[in-house]
């Protein structure tokens, strides 16, 4: 082969190689930093932040297809969580009309587990997380039993 087939074939080659790749793809949501998961149906809702110094309001209105019968489970765990004296993040949850059922300042980490009659607290319709400087995973979730 002379020195043209040579350079031709290495062209070749380098063109495959570096043409072939290509990016990774780009997520809208997941377990990545300052992007909320959230998972919406019918009998579930979860919401999971990993925040790096997150700063943003976000509200979910909830698919919950409840009846006064059903008993909902509320679990929220707070960890690894880094504040400063001026940071603030809370976490809401509204009924249908509006009115606050469970209200959390997230000021340090913690575990909260609670199984409650709908009878009781209410249809829930809304999940506020207003974030500012959040840094720490946030996880909850609302299953309908």
């Amino acid at each position: 082969m002379n020195l043209m087939g040579h350079i031709f074939k290495y062209f070749i080659t380098f063109l495959i190689i570096f043409t072939c790749c290509v990016d990774p793809p780009e997520y809208d949501d997941g377990l990545l930093e300052n992007i909320p998961a959230v998972i919406n149906e019918t009998d579930y809702f979860s919401l999971s932040v990993m925040g790096l110094d997150y700063t943003e309001k976000q509200e979910w209105d909830l698919n919950l297809s409840t009846n006064v019968e059903d008993e909902l489970l509320t679990t929220i765990i707070i960890k690894n969580l880094n504040i400063s004296p001026s940071d603030s993040t809370f976490l809401h949850m509204l009924d249908d009309e509006g009115d606050t059922i469970f209200a959390a300042g997230i000021f340090s980490n913690f575990n909260f587990t609670s199984m409650d009659s709908i009878q009781n607290i209410g249809f829930p319709g809304k999940i506020i997380f207003n974030a500012n400087n959040f840094t720490g995973n946030l996880d909850c979730q609302l299953i309908l039993e």
